[in-house]
């Protein structure tokens, strides 16, 4: 359809206000339209037709809710599920947080108590649950032996100290991080408290790389709770050079289980 009517893919995701990626991914299948977006592109084609427009919204539901996290759409944002399809594709992450135990090393009632804790207005525990059930699915995915995918974590040491309620919250934490370092595809590397570098002050973020050129990389940062905003082009590549100077200031991975061992040490006294 955007070739029938000669547009470029620039020309289209500017006038949609997407990014490259997103819409590259979407004409070749790696990921399903929603039905909010499929119309936003009828739009823009010029696609008037009540039936035509039925027809293919009704395709459109019906591919998303194919997809694995559809169940938790109530308590995810659009943008998050885009996240989420990034990240089944990516051949390699690379994740930094200068806070918490980032998601995808969270037991459930670590991440139980971090998503309480970073909820704005009232607690919903149906929705605390529902996304700490999304946070366990998405470690299930990611960690199954089927998949390649390369998992690089790098962690402030002020994390592995900062007291989580209630109590063993964190010394059970500390032990699924020590066995999660021991996996051939995960790398824990811990950020000292001593270190000087000043991009450990930057907010969170996931760099996701994939195994086709036509997938460009891309960052996502923590925007505000429980939501995503993505990072493309030049930037993503400033957020590389980041990582690097991140990850020459920390522990070597076996100095950063070594430390991870001795805090659970703590924890355990």
């Amino acid at each position: 359809m955007r070739e029938k009517q000669g547009r470029t893919l620039d020309d289209v995701r500017k006038e949609v206000e997407w990014s490259f990626s997103k819409l590259i991914r979407i004409e070749s299948g790696v990921v399903s339209v929603s039905v909010s977006d499929l119309k936003s592109l009828l739009h823009v084609y010029g696609v008037t037709d009540p039936q035509l427009v039925e027809e293919m919204t009704e395709l459109a539901r019906r591919s998303r809710r194919r997809h694995w996290a559809s169940e938790y759409r109530d308590v995810a944002t659009s943008a998050y599920m885009d996240f989420l399809g990034y990240e089944d594709d990516a051949r390699s992450i690379v994740q930094y947080h200068p806070m918490v135990i980032p998601g995808l090393l969270q037991t459930e009632d670590y991440a139980r108590c971090v998503i309480e804790a970073t909820t704005v207005g009232p607690v919903d525990t149906s929705v605390v649950e529902g996304r700490v059930r999304l946070r366990m699915a998405r470690q299930e995915r990611l960690f199954r032996e089927s998949r390649e995918c390369n998992v690089r974590f790098i962690i402030d040491e002020g994390v592995l100290s900062r007291s989580v309620e209630p109590s063993g919250v964190m010394k059970d934490q500390l032990r699924h991080l020590i066995d999660m370092s021991e996996k051939p595809q995960v790398s824990i590397l811990i950020l000292p408290i001593a270190a000087r570098v000043v991009r450990r002050f930057i907010g969170p973020f996931s760099l996701h790389e994939f195994q086709s050129e036509r997938d460009s990389d891309v960052v996502y940062l923590d925007s505000a709770p429980h939501d995503v905003a993505l990072v493309e082009d030049a930037q993503v590549e400033s957020y590389k050079v980041i990582i690097g100077e991140l990850a020459d200031a920390c522990y070597s991975e076996a100095r950063s289980r070594e430390r991870l061992r001795e805090q659970a040490l703590l924890e355990s006294g």
